[in-house]
């Protein structure tokens, strides 16, 4: 019995592990073939890893701020955080992709002298601080439209 106790936390770890390795996050088209690529393939292959380390202890600060830093490129890095949001969403661990989400929209907001407060006001379109940040980026519609897609509970 003692064995036990021992046995199903480590299954069950071995079985997040594993299952967050499925989605495949990748850079986006963008910073192909740029001096940006190397650095968001670092941060896109560490993700799927850093995010189960983070359902453990349910904090995904770490994880936003390594992104944001390793790719030192808001729009991308964000887009990143939004690829692990609909694997965790993909993989039925709402609590998970929505911490995601929830810490990644923050930080940004908070990288640019933004209100975190205004992302509980807008859960479904870009806050001011997004769109002031995003308005040049390629990327800007397919962040939008990501954030607005209904959430599965």
């Amino acid at each position: 019995m003692k064995r036990l106790t021992y046995i199903l936390p480590a299954a069950a770890l071995a079985s997040l592990l594993s299952s967050c390795a499925t989605c495949k996050i990748q850079p986006p088209p963008t910073v192909i073939g740029t001096s940006k690529e190397g650095a968001a393939k670092v941060a896109a292959k560490a993700l799927p890893t850093s995010i189960a380390d983070a359902e453990v202890s349910g904090n995904y600060k770490n994880v936003v701020n390594e992104t944001f830093a390793t790719v030192n490129q808001d729009d991308v890095a964000f887009y990143l955080l939004l690829q692990a949001y609909e694997c965790e969403s993909s993989h039925h661990r709402q609590a998970a992709a929505n911490g995601i989400l929830q810490v990644a929209r923050e930080e940004l907001a908070r990288r640019h002298g933004g209100s975190t407060t205004a992302v509980a006001t807008h859960p479904e379109t870009l806050t001011s601080t997004e769109q002031r940040v995003l308005r040049t980026s390629p990327l800007k519609e397919e962040i939008a439209t990501k954030i607005a897609e209904p959430k599965s509970q």
